[in-house]
């Protein structure tokens, strides 16, 4: 798909301008071959990790300044 056209797409905006740009893509068929096998990730993650004593008292407000809420990258 061409850059501009996958450009257009992020900013549709009503249901008549995605039909549009839709009409400009090649029709093609869908690849049974790849219908039952698995998407995304296949392997096992790992188990999650809490900090220490995050569980003894679920009913405590955390309160963090705005600067610790994101971590900026």
């Amino acid at each position: 798909m061409p850059s501009e056209l996958r450009r257009q797409f992020g900013m549709v905006s009503s249901l008549n301008e995605l039909r549009a740009l839709l009409d400009q893509l090649d029709n093609q068929p869908y690849p049974v071959e790849v219908a039952a096998l698995p998407r995304g990730r296949t392997s096992h993650g790992r188990p999650p990790t809490l900090p220490d004593g995050w569980l003894k008292d679920p009913d405590e407000m955390i309160h963090l300044e705005a600067e610790d809420m994101f971590s900026g990258g």
